[in-house]
C-alpha cells in the first residue's frame, strides 16, 4: 500500500491551521507564549526604620518625618511663643503626637502587610529580609533546588505548583514571603508571585535578580547535592 505523504501533511497542516486559529478566538484559550509580566520596584523607604534588634524593618511608604522643635519653643510653622505657652503647648503636642503615633502605627501595621500587588526588591533588600528571617521560596524546578539554593528557602516550583501547593498549608499569608528564581532572564518568581498574590498572600517581595545575583554575592547558600556525595 503505497502512503501518500503529501495528503498526510496537507491534512496535519489544516488540522493545525484550524486549532491555531479556534485557540486564538477562544475566550478560554490557552497562551502559547507567556506574556511578559513587569511589577513595581518596592521603594527604599519601605526598609527604613529599625527595630531593637537593629534590623531594618518595612515601614508606611506615606509616613511623613517631622522635625523635632527645639526646646519646645518652636511651633511647626515656625512662631516663637513665651516658656509658659510653650509648656503648654509642648504638653498638649506630645499628647497628640503620642496619639498620633498609637493611630499610625496601627494603621501602618495593617498597610505594610497588605500590598496593593508584589513589589519586586534589589539584591540588597532581599539580603535585608533574610537577615529578618523571612520565609524565601523558591520557585525554580525541584533538580535545580536540589542543585543549590538560597539557605532555609522552600521549594514551590511554579511549573509543578500543584504537587507543592501543600506546603503552602505551613505558610501563614499574613507574613511577608520572597519569591526568586534564576535570574533576571528567569520570570517563574514573577508567575509564582502573582499567583500567591491572587491566594491571599499580602506582602510579596520577588527578588528580581534571584539565585544568579545571590551567588555572585556570595551569600548564604546550601548544596544538598554536596552533602549527598561526602
Amino acid at each position: 500500500m503505497k502512503i501518500n505523504y503529501t495528503k498526510i501533511f496537507g491534512i496535519l497542516l489544516s488540522s493545525s491551521i484550524l486549532g491555531l486559529a479556534y485557540n486564538y478566538f477562544n475566550p478560554a484559550g490557552v497562551t502559547l507564549i507567556r506574556e511578559k509580566t513587569e511589577l513595581k520596584w518596592a521603594p527604599d523607604s519601605l526598609f527604613l526604620n529599625l527595630d531593637e534588634s537593629n534590623n531594618v524593618m518595612p515601614v508606611n511608604e506615606t509616613t511623613e518625618i517631622k522635625p523635632e522643635a527645639a526646646d519646645g519653643k518652636i511651633t511647626s510653622d515656625g512662631d516663637l511663643k513665651s516658656d509658659k505657652q510653650s509648656n503648654e503647648s509642648t504638653s498638649e503636642e506630645l499628647e497628640q503626637v503620642k496619639q498620633k503615633e498609637e493611630k499610625s502605627e496601627n494603621t501602618e501595621s495593617k498597610e505594610t502587610l497588605a500590598f496593593s500587588e508584589p513589589r519586586a526588591i534589589t539584591l540588597d533588600q532581599a539580603y535585608t529580609l533574610f537577615n529578618r528571617n523571612e520565609l524565601f521560596i523558591d520557585s525554580r524546578d525541584e533538580a535545580d533546588y536540589i542543585s543549590g539554593h538560597i539557605t532555609n528557602s522552600v521549594n514551590i516550583p511554579f511549573d509543578d505548583f500543584d504537587n507543592h501547593k501543600i506546603k503552602l498549608e505551613t505558610i501563614s499569608k499574613e507574613k511577608p514571603v520572597v519569591i526568586y528564581c534564576g535570574g533576571t532572564e528567569c520570570d517563574l518568581s514573577i508567575l509564582l508571585g502573582n499567583l500567591l498574590f491572587s491566594q491571599g498572600y499580602k506582602q510579596v517581595y520577588v527578588f528580581f535578580g534571584g539565585w544568579d545575583d545571590w551567588v555572585n554575592a556570595n551569600f548564604p547558600t546550601e548544596y544538598p547535592n554536596e552533602q549527598k556525595n561526602e
